[in-house]
């Protein structure tokens, strides 16, 4: 969007590219996935550039999975979902939520689901989906201000129980901080 260059340290696609991957690249312990979502589409509008993929095709342990959303098999049990989307906040923090699960048809139901987009941290469990609104890791930008949108600024541990059937236990640990 406009303006959004005013609030970034890298500047560009190789700066920022380069920066992802430096960071991306410390973590050596187990496989990363991700999606792409807004900003990393303006890349992909304006010059036909994916940086989620690219960032993947640097590191052996990151895998891109897809635009907006992504699936991720557990065990061969279960699925986890991650979503993007390009929807606004809601006035009720679990509002988002149900409505993204009320999209799944049975068939395609993940048995977790995890979203981002609008900054928001909030955890229920909905048609059998544990469903977690993740947060964000930046403060509330101007942009987000002017909006009177607020930022839950943290990250969450999460930790899945799968047995022969699916998930069968989720706990989600909430770390806010201050930025």
């Amino acid at each position: 969007r406009p303006g959004h260059i005013y609030e970034l340290t890298s500047l560009g696609y190789d700066a920022q590219k380069k920066h992802a991957i430096k960071l991306f690249g410390q973590w050596k312990d187990t496989d990363i996935y991700a999606i792409s979502g807004n900003h990393d589409r303006f890349f992909m509008k304006s010059n036909g550039a994916n940086v989620v993929g690219d960032i993947s095709n640097a590191l052996p342990n990151f895998h891109f999975i897809g635009h907006d959303e992504g699936d991720v098999s557990l065990k061969g049990v279960a699925s986890l979902k991650l979503w993007h989307g390009e929807d606004g906040s809601s006035y009720a923090l679990s509002y988002r939520l149900q409505k993204i699960i009320e999209s799944f048809s049975g068939g395609e139901k993940p048995n977790a689901l995890f979203a981002g987009h609008v900054h928001k941290y909030v955890q229920i469990s909905e048609r059998n989906i544990y469903a977690t609104s993740v947060g964000c890791l930046e403060r509330q930008t101007p942009w987000m201000r002017g909006k009177r949108l607020s930022a839950h600024v943290g990250f969450c541990i999460v930790d899945l129980w799968v047995n022969k059937t699916g998930i069968c236990k989720m706990t989600t640990t909430w770390y806010p901080f201050y930025a």
